[in-house]
């Protein structure tokens, strides 16, 4: 059964989903959206815009993009519907308006129970790597050790501190912006978290060919992976000396570092890719609709509501400083119309 799938915010998974042979339409602020996203509207609105194409949703799938959220009524939607919370540990907004939507996809294995504490269908949906690079040649790669990611964010204001600790001790390149290019060339790829989140840049470096030195943390991360087999040995969250010596040790042993990139390239590809996800994704879709799961949210719309709204109070209280202040305002009426 190919699907007709309305997908909101980030387009992780848009390509993957047309290869398989289902019909999406992208809405969001990119420029080569299919419906421009550039401010929150009402799914009667995505719809008609929707419609004006020619296209009718089986589903409507939300994927958190980091930005703030671009529906307003998602308890409304016509057709079943489902959110993927990526960034989970720094929007708690995420809780309540989950509730607004069939099913919710959780990136961090941690927040699943918090789901459905509040009561909704959830599922532990890992993250994963958009594009798997072909086995290559391990040798040829001219960067010992890198980091590519934000450098510095009021969200992780250790990642500094920590990435010069580790450059004091082993060389590190370090970059923002796009990761592909770095790490194509990079044998080991160093990996920080915010919140002890297992996040898109370990299934990346990993689709990459590198080896990924990740610190020990939460999340479903020893149900995905096997140090010392796929990725590299962890090490104590923001111990730059402990890092170090690890990719230090590992350098030092060229044979056992290229095995384990290539276990961990390998595993990516077969496990979590976006083919992999997009596959998945189609299968809940398939039984949301099977079961009219939207029947349920629509006899229970002011309740489901309710919620909504107090994720938009929750934004709005977060919202401090003049340059926030229209923001604040906007969501602050959603809250309490």
């Amino acid at each position: 059964m190919k699907l007709r799938i309305l997908s909101v915010g980030g387009q992780y998974l848009t390509q993957s989903l047309r290869q398989l042979g289902h019909a999406v339409i992208s809405v969001c602020s990119e420029h080569d959206a299919d419906i421009a996203l550039s401010h929150p509207k009402t799914v009667r609105k995505l719809l008609e815009e929707a419609a004006g194409l020619g296209f009718t949703p089986d589903v409507l799938f939300y994927a958190d993009d980091g930005n703030l959220p671009s529906l307003i009524d998602p308890e409304s939607a016509s057709c079943p519907s489902i959110y993927y919370s990526i960034d989970t540990y720094c929007n708690p907004w995420h809780l309540a308006y989950a509730r607004g939507f069939d099913l919710v996809l959780a990136a961090q294995k941690d927040f699943l129970s918090l789901f459905s504490d509040e009561g909704m269908p959830a599922q532990w949906f890992p993250l994963f790597c958009r594009v798997v690079d072909a086995a290559a040649s391990f040798e040829m790669r001219d960067i010992p050790v890198a980091f590519v990611g934000t450098l510095g964010h009021k969200n992780n204001p250790e990642r500094a501190t920590f990435l010069q600790n580790f450059r004091a001790l082993q060389p590190l390149v370090m970059r923002s912006g796009d990761f592909f290019p770095v790490f194509r060339r990079s044998r080991i790829v160093l990996n920080q978290t915010a919140f002890s989140e297992v996040n898109f840049r370990c299934f990346e470096a990993m689709g990459c060919g590198s080896a990924l030195l990740m610190e020990r943390c939460a999340n479903g991360l020893d149900a995905l992976f096997t140090p010392g087999e796929n990725i590299l040995p962890l090490y104590t969250r923001n111990n730059a000396a402990e890092a170090a010596r690890i990719a230090s040790a590992y350098l030092a042993r060229p044979r056992q570092l290229a095995e384990i990139a290539e276990n961990g390239r390998s595993l990516v590809a077969q496990r979590h890719s976006s083919l992999v996800r997009s596959q998945r994704l189609a299968e809940y879709c398939r039984q949301l609709i099977a079961a009219s799961a939207q029947k349920a949210r629509l006899a229970q719309a002011d309740l489901r509501r309710n919620f909504v709204r107090t994720a938009f109070g929750m934004i709005a209280s977060e919202l401090c400083g003049p340059q926030w202040e229209r923001h604040r305002r906007f969501f602050h009426n959603l809250a309490t119309r």
